[in-house]
C-alpha cells in the first residue's frame, strides 16, 4: 500500500473537510483493481517537507507555502482562483469541488511523484457504499452505514437518511458513491430517536451522492428495468435528468442505452440515476419476453404525479 504525507495551507474549514474526505477515498480500491490504494495522512503545513501541498493561493500564508513547495519540487494542488503572477503549472480546482474530484487530482499528483513505498498487491475491488446498498441483502431495509468516524442511518420505511449533524450528512453524501464502508442492518424500527439530528429525503440523498461521485461508479448491470414509484426529490433543479429517467421508467421498461436515447442524457448521468434508484429500492428488473421493448402508454400522468411532473417540465405535449 502506498503512503503519502499531504499538507494543507490556508484552506477554509469546508475545503479542509472535503480534503480529508478525499484522502480517505484514495484508500479504497474501487472496482478497478489496477488502481493502487493510497493511505494519505492530512496535516496542516508547518514548513516541513511533504508529498503533496494543497493550498489556497489567494491567501498570503498560502502563497508562502507555495513558494517553499516550488523550491523543493513538491507537487501542488491549488484551490480556488489564483492571483496574477502565480505560476499556474500546477493543478487548480474550484473551491466548491466535491471530495471525489479532489481525490482524483490528489491521486494523479501523488502517483506522478516519488512515493517510494511499493503498493501491496490488490486481491479484489471493494464495493462502494452505494453499490453495497443496492444489493438485495440491504435494499429496502433499515441500514446504518459507518466509516471514518461518521455514521448515517438509512430508513426506507420513512424515506429518510439521518445523521447526528449536518456536517456528517454532507460528508457522507460526498463520499457515498466512492468510499467502501461497513453496512449494518438495524434492529431498531423507531426512527424518532434520530429526529433531533439532520435528515434528508432518501432518494434525494442517494441521487446527490451518485451524481457527485458518478466518475467512481461502475457500469450499471445490463438488463431492462422499471420504476416502482415516483422518487421523492423535492424541487432540486439538479435532478432534472434523474427525473427524466424516472418518468421514462414509469411509462415503460428500458435499458440504460434506451434511457440515454429517450431522455437525451449522457451515459454517466443515466448510470448514476439507476444506481440511486436501485439503492433506494425503487427499481425492479423487467422480465420481458425475448427482451422486446414494451411500447410506452400514450396517456398522461394523473393527480399529484402530474403536478410534480409538470413542475419539472416532464409532461408530454
Amino acid at each position: 500500500m502506498t503512503r503519502a504525507d499531504i499538507a494543507t495551507a490556508a484552506l477554509n474549514d469546508q475545503v479542509e473537510q472535503r480534503t480529508r474526505i478525499a484522502a480517505s477515498l484514495m484508500l479504497t480500491t474501487r472496482v478497478d483493481t489496477s488502481v493502487r490504494p493510497i493511505n494519505a495522512q492530512v496535516r496542516a503545513w508547518d514548513g516541513t517537507r511533504c508529498d503533496l501541498l494543497i493550498v489556497d493561493l489567494s491567501d498570503a500564508y498560502g502563497q508562502r507555502a507555495f513558494a517553499v513547495a516550488e523550491r523543493r519540487g513538491t507537487p501542488v494542488l491549488a484551490i480556488g482562483v489564483s492571483p496574477p503572477g502565480i505560476d499556474l503549472r500546477y493543478d487548480t480546482v474550484p473551491a466548491s469541488s466535491p471530495a471525489p474530484l479532489l481525490a482524483k487530482h490528489m491521486r494523479d499528483l501523488l502517483t506522478h511523484g516519488e512515493i517510494c513505498e511499493p503498493a501491496d498487491p490488490v486481491v479484489g475491488g471493494a464495493l462502494s457504499a452505494i453499490c453495497k446498498l443496492a444489493e438485495p441483502e440491504y435494499r429496502g431495509r433499515p441500514v446504518n452505514a459507518v466509516w471514518n468516524g461518521w455514521a448515517i442511518h438509512i430508513r426506507p420505511e420513512t424515506g429518510r437518511v439521518y445523521a447526528a449533524t449536518l456536517s456528517d450528512l454532507l460528508s457522507a453524501r460526498d463520499s457515498f458513491a466512492s468510499a467502501a464502508c461497513e453496512l449494518r442492518i438495524s434492529t431498531a424500527s423507531d426512527p424518532n430517536h434520530l429526529a433531533e439530528g439532520a435528515s434528508r429525503s432518501l432518494e434525494a440523498f442517494l441521487l446527490q451522492a451518485t451524481l457527485h461521485g458518478r466518475d467512481h461508479l461502475p457500469s450499471f448491470p445490463k438488463g431492462r428495468y422499471e420504476m416502482k414509484d415516483w422518487p421523492d426529490v423535492g424541487t432540486a433543479p439538479e435532478f432534472i435528468g434523474a427525473l427524466k429517467v424516472a418518468r421514462s421508467l414509469l411509462r415503460a421498461p428500458a435499458s440504460a442505452r434506451e434511457l440515454q436515447q429517450a431522455c437525451m442524457l449522457g451515459e454517466d448521468e443515466v448510470n448514476a440515476s439507476l444506481w440511486a434508484y436501485r439503492a433506494s429500492n425503487l427499481l425492479s428488473t423487467c422480465n420481458s419476453i425475448n427482451g422486446e421493448a414494451t411500447p410506452p402508454p400514450t396517456g398522461r400522468f394523473s393527480g399529484i404525479l402530474s403536478r410534480i411532473a409538470s413542475h419539472f417540465g416532464l409532461t408530454r405535449h
